[in-house]
């Protein structure tokens, strides 16, 4: 009945549809055709104007103008004016005057493009740019007589106000329907019956497939879903002037509104019919069913128990009575199942439990009690997570979540469980998901399975798999010491792989090395102790002898009986090399390969032993290069490098292979000669004639690239064995000062020690500590030798240190002040002098008859050259208050050979201060006119080396006037030191120098003294 009813219904509802969609689709052609009569008129219209248009006109915009004034009838057609264009696009003329275009350029518009190619056009609808309301715009082409488009005239409709399409579109279609007209083109909505809707956008092009077909061009009706998301009954019909659609739409649930009722009162019917006949039908069932209900009843009280299910009463004979029956028996035998099912549950040997839905256990059996140290009542109702090691709580947590929620069927995994003593197993858990009868609760049966021991013993195979398989060689060998196996590194090492040497004997890996007693204290060792282990050389299988590190240990069974052999060992090729790269290192020279001071110094321990025992002598021949430095400074060190490697060679070529040659310096070399005789006359003819053969040998060119150099040694030779040292060191230090000594005597040179040499040495050691001591304990002074000119008038002095040592009475500066710039005292013991002569001039400057004394200071190179000199003279300046004017720097020429640019900066810095310059000793270095030229100076000093001779050397004298001639030329001051006698000072005048220092004048005095003699009237006077 049900299925008639709505049978009918549908056949109704499609027989409905078809009829109103044909009614609709008749309404829709009338309209359009009217709509199209309506168009094809203004086109009509608007080429009979423009016919009217001649070429001056167009040129006359104002006869144009007056010719659409003519024309007021198109204010009828186009409720929004007419235009006229020329061929550029830009309007001239327009009816009526306010519609505010005439002057715009529109050639971009489809509607003068699509008229300027000869043919009436209908624009795309739009919102216009200048005036914001909707409209589209009709144009035809303006024509001269020979059909040439010489203009455009087109035609404006507005769309939000009343407009010719409005008789058709603004009536409602029946109750609810309504007309749309629609630019398929532009997928647009050109007007409504709802004005809201004017250039309405339609869903893009595959939104809406039945839109699509519509677009498309089909005519006719079909219920679609309109753009607003609503069903409706459209009917469509094509505009074919201008290619529009116009739609004529109801909404279907006005249009099926009848069938509907129609179909709700015909269910009902059926309904009611239904519902009457189903009353009756239950009526009968329940009257026949009654005792089997019952028994139903019985059961369910039964289930909700936890009581063992006795069998129901039998109160018929008939078959429901029969089928109690029945289920007793079935009862019976379910009861005797589920108590055998029970004992198998609880004597499982693995933990057997539910659990629900809250995620909590059930069910426990007592193979579970025992696994978790418990009892069966505390793990009933327990959480389950509770039971897992915390680390695996989250994990499991959510994998039973997963089975609860049937997301997975059944679960296979490893977990660590925690007992209530705190202690772990392992357990392989299984669980399968599962619904009650009902399907309202779901529910985990669980299996666990205690597997620590299997833990265990793969924990054991996995340690015992990794040690097998570590970095070390390892071969496990049986009792007879058979290969049985090896490992990956075994193959790295020797590169044999396991097929090759198992079922072989290790002696495959012998090297030959190894005779037999060394194998049979190695065996012995092993039967012993049940191992051995140190070092051994092996053959690879390509024949290489490699050094290897060997552990054997013996495997024994239970009744101490060996059953296998395991050896591990380990390559120390890299460790041997290692060993002997350090032990090069540290005895040899990286650069030569020869013995260095080290190794020297034992091969010396060992030759002063060997020459006692034998009653011999031998000799240390200690090689310097002379001016080796100078070729490091111009070629660099690559070239020196060259030269030594070259000189190593010569040297090894000149001595026997017993005796030694080693490098102790940069271009230092020491050659140990080793029992040369037991006559010392013997052996220091023996040890001077290897010497000159050395010597000889250096002597030669070397070529260094493309260069030949030229090198010299200097000698130091010295005997050992004839006296006892404390160390190897003394011979050493015998040698090297004999070598500066032969340095001294003028290089290339052979000097043999001299016990004098030592002596002065250690003179020289213990002058260094005292004059050490006297910078602290103020032992040094100042003495003052007077600067005079004309005829001894007293104008400055220069200071001049001398050391009154404690013991020794006054020290010459001779003595002291080249130990000083040997050892770097001279920068404190100048900066000492430096602040004790400003400290002087300040004492000076409160005195009027010394106040204009100018007091000159020596400056050693090294001290100049320091990086804070500068500020280290304004310090002195400050702190004494001395006027700058009154200090003069006395400096040398030797301070110009380095770093030029730097001194000339200092000087100039100086200089503006005030202070003035002298050049000391001139005329004996080596200085540049070019530099001399740029240095700031104000005075050159003749050295008393000229001076002393003046008189009797024409060489002298020569110098003496080219420095006067110079100083003169160059605009600097000129003073003469040295001058002991008048007639040198008288020569001196003739030359045109007028300032003098020396003896003649004065002796360098101490202060008390010099004051004297320059408060003394001056001779001038």
């Amino acid at each position: 009945m049900a299925a008639l009813s709505v049978y009918v219904s549908a056949m109704l509802q499609r027989d409905l549809q078809h009829t109103l969609g044909v009614q609709q689709f008749a309404v829709a052609t009338l309209v359009a055709a009217d709509i199209d009569r309506d168009l094809g008129h203004r086109v009509s219209a608007l080429q009979s104007v423009a016919a009217g248009v001649t070429p001056a006109m167009l040129r006359d915009v104002p006869a144009l103008q007056a010719h659409l004034q003519e024309r007021h009838v198109f204010l009828s057609l186009f409720n929004s004016g007419v235009i006229a264009y020329q061929t550029n696009g830009l309007a001239v003329a327009e009816l009526p005057l306010q519609t505010g275009r005439l002057g715009i350029n529109y050639a971009d518009r489809d509607y003068i493009i699509g008229a300027l190619q000869g043919r009436p056009t209908v624009g795309k609808p739009h919102f216009s740019k200048s005036k914001g309301f909707p409209e589209f715009l009709i144009s035809v082409p303006i024509q001269d007589s020979q059909g040439q488009v010489i203009g455009v005239l087109t035609g404006v409709t507005r769309l939000n106000v009343p407009n010719f399409l409005d008789q058709y579109i603004d009536h409602a279609y029946g109750d609810s329907g309504a007309y749309v007209l629609v630019d398929a083109a532009n997928r647009q909505v050109i007007t409504a019956t709802d004005k809201s809707r004017i250039l309405e956008p339609l869903p893009a092009a595959g939104v809406n497939p039945q839109i699509d077909r519509f677009m498309q061009g089909y005519e006719g009706f079909a219920v679609r879903i309109n753009s607003r998301h609503q069903s409706v009954l459209s009917a469509n019909k094509m505009i074919p002037t201008t290619g529009w659609i116009l739609a004529v739409v109801v909404p279907t649930a006005t249009a099926f509104a009848p069938i509907d009722a129609l179909q709700q009162r015909l269910l009902l019917a059926v309904l009611l019919f239904t519902l009457l006949a189903g009353m009756l039908i239950w009526w009968q069932l329940r009257r026949e069913l009654r005792p089997m209900f019952t028994a139903v009843q019985s059961l369910a009280v039964l289930a909700e128990s936890n009581q063992t299910v006795a069998p129901l009463p039998i109160t018929r004979k008939d078959e429901i009575g029969k089928l109690i029956g029945g289920f007793n028996r079935l009862l019976d035998k379910l009861n005797q199942r589920e108590e055998f099912l029970q004992q198998i549950f609880d004597t499982s040997s693995v933990a057997i439990f539910l659990i629900d839905d809250q995620g909590r256990i059930h069910h426990v059996n007592q193979r579970m009690a025992q696994m978790f140290a418990s009892t069966v009542e505390q793990l009933d109702g327990r959480e389950y997570v509770s039971l897992l090691h915390p680390l695996m709580r989250e994990a499991g947590y959510k994998n039973m979540m997963a089975l609860l929620y049937d997301r997975i069927k059944q679960s296979d995994v490893e977990r660590i469980y925690c007992r209530d003593d705190q202690s772990e197993f392992w357990g392989h858990l299984t669980c399968r998901s599962f619904s009650d009868h009902r399907h309202q609760r779901r529910f985990i049966v669980c299996v666990i399975n205690d597997i620590t021991p299997v833990k265990r013993s793969e924990t054991d195979l996995r340690i015992a798999a990794t040690a097998f398989e570590s970095q070390q060689g390892t071969t496990v060998t049986d009792e007879n010491g058979v290969i049985l196996r090896v490992n990956r590194a075994f193959t790295q090492i020797t590169g044999y792989s396991a097929a090759e040497v198992v079922g072989k004997n290790p002696r495959t890996l012998a090297s030959g090395r190894h005779d037999a007693a060394f194998y049979q204290a190695m065996w012995t060792s092993i039967g012993q102790t049940g191992q051995w282990q140190g070092e051994i050389w092996n053959r690879r299988k390509d024949g290489e002898i490699y050094p290897a590190w060997l552990a054997i240990s013996a495997v024994k069974d239970a009744t101490g009986q060996v059953t296998n052999y395991v050896a591990t060992f380990s390559d120390i090729s890299a460790r041997k090399n290692a060993e002997k790269q350090i032990n090069t290192l540290a005895f040899y020279d990286p650069l030569t390969h020869l013995p260095n001071r080290r190794l020297l110094l034992d091969r010396l321990t060992l030759g002063i032993a060997t020459v006692a025992r034998h009653q011999t002598l031998g000799a240390l021949l200690y090689i310097d290069l002379d001016n080796f430095k100078t070729l490091n400074d111009t070629l660099g060190f690559v070239k020196g490098d060259l030269l030594l490697e070259a000189v190593a060679q010569r040297l090894q070529h000149c001595i026997y292979e017993s005796d030694t040659v080693a490098r102790v310096g940069g271009d230092e070399f020491v050659v140990m000669l080793e029992d040369l005789s037991d006559n010392p006359a013997e052996a220091c003819r023996r040890a001077e004639s290897v010497a000159e053969k050395i010597r000889q040998a250096l002597n030669q060119s070397y070529p260094i690239g493309p260069f030949e150099h030229r090198s010299t040694p200097s000698m130091g030779v010295a005997l050992f064995g004839n006296q006892a040292f404390t160390s190897p060191d003394e011979p050493l230090k015998n040698a090297e000062l004999a070598m500066f000594r032969a340095k001294a005597l003028g290089r290339n040179s052979i000097c043999f020690f001299d016990p004098q040499m030592q002596a002065e040495v250690l003179a020289r050691a213990a002058l260094e500590d005292d004059l050490r001591d006297a910078l602290q304990q103020q032992q040094l002074v100042l003495f003052y030798q007077a600067q005079v000119v004309g005829e001894g008038r007293v104008v400055g002095a220069e200071a001049l240190v001398r050391w009154q040592h404690p013991q020794r009475g006054l020290v010459s500066p001779a003595e002291f002040i080249p130990l000083a710039e040997e050892t770097g005292l001279i920068l404190p013991l100048g900066q000492w002098v430096l602040e004790t002569a400003c400290a002087q001039l300040a004492l000076w400057a409160t005195q009027p008859d010394m106040a204009d004394l100018v007091l000159a200071v020596n400056v050693s190179a090294k001290q100049f050259h320091q990086s804070n000199f500068v500020t280290q003279v304004q310090a002195a300046l400050t702190s004494s208050g001395t006027n700058p004017k009154r200090l003069k720097l006395e400096l040398t020429e030797s301070l110009l050979v380095n770093n030029v640019e730097d001194v000339i900066a200092k000087m100039a810095t100086l200089k503006a201060l005030g202070i003035s310059f002298s050049l000391d000793d001139f005329g004996t270095g080596y200085s540049s006119l070019s530099y001399l030229k740029r240095m700031p100076l104000d005075q050159l000093k003749i050295d008393q080396g000229f001076v002393r001779n003046i008189l009797s050397d024409p060489n002298d004298a020569a110098i003496a006037k080219m420095v006067v001639a110079l100083a003169e030329s160059m605009g600097l001051a000129v003073i003469a030191e040295g001058v002991e006698l008048a007639a040198q000072k008288d020569f001196l005048a003739h030359l045109g120098c007028h300032a003098y220092q020396g003896y003649f004048f004065s002796r360098p005095v101490p202060i008390a003294e010099f004051e004297v003699l320059a408060r003394t009237p001056d001779q001038d006077d």
